[in-house]
């Protein structure tokens, strides 16, 4: 089963070319059920502790939760509104159980390049209706490239959990970015210089990707993208598994001290 859910020869062909594939209608209706009632879940896990500090770093609001040893993204115009989170399969074990299914990990192998991944991080974007805010223009190696060496390998499979339709904030990319290498980014300190500067990139090269729920994209830590605010009347969530090379730590060993506290948001985008 695992050969047959690795890329074909036309999958190869769109990923060298465009820097993403698409495969729609990879997880049924069920699944997206439990999917999202566990997602939904470690959010109300979070919303019952109690806050701490949040830092206003680049286009984001974030709160690093060391008892749950997590990172909490903010909406900035509703800081008591969830955007998102990183680091949560070890707060559900039914998490950690999806981020292991072959459909996820079996087509990453052709991104990474090896015949076997780890996982490295787990990302929850949650685009509340009327409310969910954008994600800013980017490219995920900045974000992972003091933190990892494995940086350049990383593969990241985004399961839509919900429709995504320009209106509430699908997903978009720029085909054939991943080849052009790093972009320039914001003349600014911190967090924001990992940006992409919008006002010296040609954003009418962005494409939107409006899919069904159950559907997931492929791509690598170099494909430019970015989505807009949900503007429509229902949510817009969508759970990303990254994967890397064997032998390679997850993202939360690196990010923890010495005492098993979360010590930089660095990685959450």
């Amino acid at each position: 089963m695992g050969e047959s859910l690795r890329f074909d020869a036309q999958e190869k062909a769109g990923l060298e070319e465009q820097g993403f594939v698409l495969r729609p209608g990879v997880f049924n209706e069920g699944e997206l059920a439990e999917i999202a009632e566990a997602c939904e879940a470690v959010v109300e896990r979070l919303l019952g502790e109690k806050r701490r500090t949040k830092h206003a770093l680049g286009s984001y609001m974030f709160e690093v939760q060391r008892k749950l040893q997590t990172v909490v993204k903010w909406e900035p115009s509703d800081p008591d509104l969830v955007q998102g989170l990183e680091l949560f399969a070890h707060l559900s074990d039914k998490l950690h159980r999806w981020a292991l299914d072959p459909r996820f990990t079996e087509p990453c192998k052709d991104i990474v390049g090896e015949d076997e991944v780890r996982l490295f991080t787990e990302k929850l974007n949650l685009k509340r209706k009327h409310k969910g805010g954008s994600i800013i223009l980017h490219q995920d190696f900045p974000y992972w490239t003091d933190v990892t060496k494995a940086a350049s390998r990383v593969a990241t499979a985004m399961l839509f959990l919900d429709d995504a339709t320009v209106e509430n904030g699908c997903l978009e990319v720029v085909p054939g970015s991943h080849r052009e290498g790093l972009q320039t980014r914001r003349a600014v300190d911190g967090f924001g210089s990992l940006e992409i500067d919008p006002q010296k990139y040609d954003q009418s090269r962005l494409l939107p990707v409006p899919v069904k729920a159950g559907a997931v994209i492929f791509f690598g830590p170099f494909l430019v993208h970015r989505s807009l605010p949900n503007r429509a009347a229902a949510d817009r969530r969508a759970l990303l598994f990254s994967y890397q090379p064997p032998g390679y730590p997850h993202l939360r060993e690196l990010m923890m001290g010495a005492q098993g506290a979360v010590v930089s948001p660095k990685s959450s985008q």
